[in-house]
Parts: structure tokens; C-alpha cells; sequence
């Protein structure tokens, strides 16, 4: 672990970030340009925790996630920094359809976001958009072609040429690996379901939002599969904290009361960092430590010492219903994930 410091800040600013194709064997994988790995992880071949189980039919009251999806589009511009002060430029679509288009997140190199699209009413896949500064638009790259199976919430795995993503099969959700191309690699872990969402803190630690009543915050280990409970009533929104092996998520205390917490998932210790904006639990941090939040068509940004601050409205470009973020990893570029109008 990198040491700790008695502020966030301080250590997000002295501190970096840190994935080669994987034939689903034990072979030790090399680093990549991609990923910016010297040093890379070999996962098992077969998820270190036992034998996936057989999967039977869907329940008689099974509905894929896909059926209750809203119509969303993914907005990408240029987060700009004027001193301490920050402002997005050049919002622009990045997706239209009426459709889902959401859960964006970056490659490590920045190039491009990966980001879940339903196809139609059954079926959710994962997409390639490019999204490098400057670059022409590019309609989006369908890179997954699962027939019985659906994909979420993909995040590329850092030490490898490849991503994780949520499986969801006849009403069970396994956390899967996949190749940048899309070949799905097999389960991450056998007994961790059903999945809903997850960040990795490390090259093989990750953690994952296990639903329930109540949902819980598990943290499993990709090499030895240990798994375990770490927190109760967790939000939707997790990430690793740049330049830490920690992850922060929303802990809802009570209705009314959420936090955005700290883990140090080697030790299970968890801190508070600042209460969300109220009702909302999608955020995203930048690389110098403020943490991004939206609230309708307003962004806010959160510092240390200095709390929430409206950073942009963009109501006059018809954005509203702001969800989901995503911050490339050199803090350049912003994803917004928006409502539709009608959707």
C-alpha cells in the first residue's frame, strides 16, 4: 500500500496512477502502452474461489435489465482548469439514440470510453467510442456479441489489454473478463452474485456492489478469491481514488443521509470523505483530487476545504438529468451521462 497521509488532497497530489492480452491461461501477461503497466497480473484460468455453477433456467419473474432501461445519451467536452477553477468546453453528443447509452468509462490511455448500450428490450452490450481530444467523431464499435447474455458496467482491468464487465445470464450476474476486441476471457469469480457494479483498487483487488437486501460492498481478490462483506448499503458509484489503492463509494446511512466514504481494502477501514449533493450518488473524480457530481443540468465540483461549487449549468445546450460521470485518467476530458427529453 502507498502510505497514508492525513488529507486527501495532499495525497492525490503527490502520488500517480498506475493490461496484455490474456489466452485464459496461467501464462504471465506483459505490460502495455495501454494500460501503462510494467509489471502485469496473471489471472487463473478458472475463477480461484471454485467452479462456476451450473445455470438453469431464468426465474418464471426474470427481467433483463435491459427491459427497464431509460433513454439515455453519453455527452463528452473538454474539462478545462483556469487556476483552481474549473469549467467543461465543446460539450458535445456523443450518442443519440432513443436508447440506453450510459456507464461510460475511460481506457487507461484515454483514447476512447467503453460505455453499455441496449440494443433493444432483452439485451445490453459494450461499446468502443472514441473520445481522444480533438478527434473526429466516430459512431460507437460494438465490441461484445453475447447471444444469451447481456454486459454492463465495463472498466478496463489496470495491468491488462482487457476489461471487466458485469455478465448478466438468465437472471444471474457474474463479473467476466474480456480482450479490448470484445472475446469474452470466462469468470472473474465464482461465487460473487449477483453483481451489479464495481472498481478495481489494484491490478487483481476489486470492489463489487453485491445486490441484496441490503445490497452490500464485497472486496474480492481475483488471484486467491478470497472475498469478503465490507460494508452495507452501499451506492451504485464506485472508483478508485486516483492515485491510491483505495476506493471510495456512497455509504446511505439513511434516506436522507449519504456519504461519499474512503476504503482501504486491505484493511477494511473505511472514512468519510464529504456528504453527497442530496439524493444523488453518481460521481467522478479528477486526477488533482476534486470530486465531480451532477444535480439536474448543473455540475459540481467538491474539494477539500472547500465543499460543493457549481462549476457549469448546461441547461442552454439541453443537457439535464445528469447520471453517471467519467474523468479520462490526465483529467482532460468529461463524460456526462444525460436523460433524454421524453425519456
Amino acid at each position: 500500500m502507498i502510505p497514508r497521509t492525513t488529507t486527501i488532497l495532499a495525497f492525490l497530489l503527490s502520488a500517480g496512477i498506475a493490461c496484455a492480452p490474456d489466452n485464459g491461461g496461467d501464462e504471465e501477461v506483459g505490460g502495455s502502452e495501454v494500460g501503462g503497466s510494467e509489471a502485469a497480473v496473471s489471472f487463473p484460468a478458472e475463477p480461484p474461489d471454485g467452479p462456476m455453477p451450473e445455470i438453469g433456467p431464468a426465474p418464471a419473474d426474470y427481467t433483463p435489465t435491459a427491459a427497464g432501461s431509460p433513454s439515455t445519451d453519453i455527452w463528452l467536452g473538454a474539462l478545462v482548469r483556469d487556476g483552481g477553477a474549473l469549467s467543461v468546453s465543446g460539450l458535445e453528443r456523443a450518442t443519440d439514440r432513443d436508447a440506453y447509452d450510459n456507464q461510460p468509462s475511460f481506457l487507461l490511455d484515454g483514447s476512447a470510453i467503453l460505455h453499455t448500450a441496449a440494443l433493444d428490450r432483452r439485451q445490453t452490450e459494450i461499446m468502443h467510442l472514441a473520445a481522444a481530444s480533438g478527434a473526429e467523431p466516430a459512431a460507437p464499435e460494438r465490441l461484445t456479441h453475447t447471444e444469451e447474455a447481456s454486459e454492463f458496467s465495463a472498466l478496463q482491468i489496470p495491468g491488462q489489454d482487457a476489461f471487466s464487465a458485469i455478465h448478466e445470464i438468465r437472471g444471474r450476474q457474474y463479473l467476466w473478463r474480456y480482450d479490448l476486441s470484445g472475446e469474452a476471457l470466462g469468470p472473474i469469480f465464482a461465487t460473487a452474485e449477483p453483481v451489479g457494479y464495481h472498481a478495481w483498487a489494484n491490478e487483481h483487488v476489486v470492489a463489487m456492489f453485491i445486490l441484496g437486501s441490503p445490497p452490500t460492498l464485497q472486496v474480492g481478490d481475483a488471484l486467491s478469491g478470497e472475498i469478503r462483506v465490507v460494508a452495507e448499503r452501499p451506492g451504485r458509484s464506485l472508483h478508485r481514488i486516483p492515485g491510491m489503492e483505495e476506493i471510495s463509494f456512497v455509504r446511505k446511512v439513511s434516506d436522507e443521509e449519504w456519504w461519499i466514504d474512503r476504503l482501504d481494502p486491505v484493511s477494511d477501514t473505511a472514512e468519510r470523505i464529504t456528504r453527497t449533493l442530496p439524493g444523488r450518488e453518481d460521481y467522478a473524480w479528477t486526477p488533482e483530487g476534486e470530486i465531480l457530481m451532477g444535480d439536474g443540468s448543473r455540475l459540481f465540483a467538491w474539494s477539500e476545504g472547500s465543499g460543493w461549487t457549481e462549476i457549469a449549468d448546461f441547461s442552454d445546450v439541453g443537457v439535464g438529468g445528469i447520471t453517471r460521470l467519467a474523468v479520462s485518467p490526465d483529467g482532460a476530458r468529461i463524460a456526462i451521462v444525460a436523460d433524454r427529453p421524453g425519456g
